[in-house]
């Protein structure tokens, strides 16, 4: 096995925006084709008859723009919508069984059925909330309920080839942390 193989380039767009990894030979070359712009490398060099190079972790290519997918999302307020802009998780506890819908001021006391009222609750938060207001109950949202926006942007999920060279770093290289837009669980 290449003793090299765990070394790969991080490819990003002329925005900056993470769209391929490639193995360290493709890296090189396009960085001696000239078709990216390195920014960062790696510690580790490789050996040809013409000299010894640094291994390219970082690479931007500037005539490449990615286009994001947008899906349209569905306005109209639902259950299955509000259980859908939630992720299907509990709001108060991160659960995602026995789920319900909660009134965060509850009707009772003049909340309406409307986007910014209405939150994914798993029926023991509900229950547990029961008629009282999030401070009564001492109970907090882990985010603030809105209505969705008329698009939303989709990830791009990174392949099984980054998936398993992640795996063989022990997680993500030092070099491309500041390039990704949060960090990635450890795999």
């Amino acid at each position: 096995m290449d003793e090299l193989a765990c070394f790969r380039g991080l490819v990003l767009d002329l925005s900056y925006r993470p769209v391929n990894v490639v193995c360290w030979r493709r890296a090189i070359c396009l960085e001696f084709m000239e078709k990216a712009d390195v920014l960062e490398y790696y510690d580790q060099t490789v050996n040809s008859p013409s000299g010894s190079f640094y291994i390219p972790a970082v690479l931007r290519v500037p005539h490449l723009l990615q286009v994001v997918k947008r899906r349209r999302i569905k306005n109209n307020l639902s259950r299955k919508n509000i259980f859908y802009r939630d992720n299907f998780t509990c709001q108060y506890c991160s659960s995602g069984e026995n789920l319900t819908v909660d009134h965060v001021l509850p009707i009772a006391r003049g909340g309406e059925w409307k986007w910014e009222n209405l939150v994914t609750a798993c029926a023991k938060c509900n229950s547990k909330k029961g008629q009282k207001t999030l401070e009564e109950a001492n109970m907090k949202l882990s985010k603030v309920p809105k209505a969705p926006k008329d698009y939303d942007i989709l990830a791009i999920p990174l392949t099984n080839t980054a998936i398993r060279m992640l795996r063989m770093r022990k997680g993500t290289p030092e070099e491309w942390r500041q390039y990704l837009s949060k960090p990635s669980a450890e795999p």
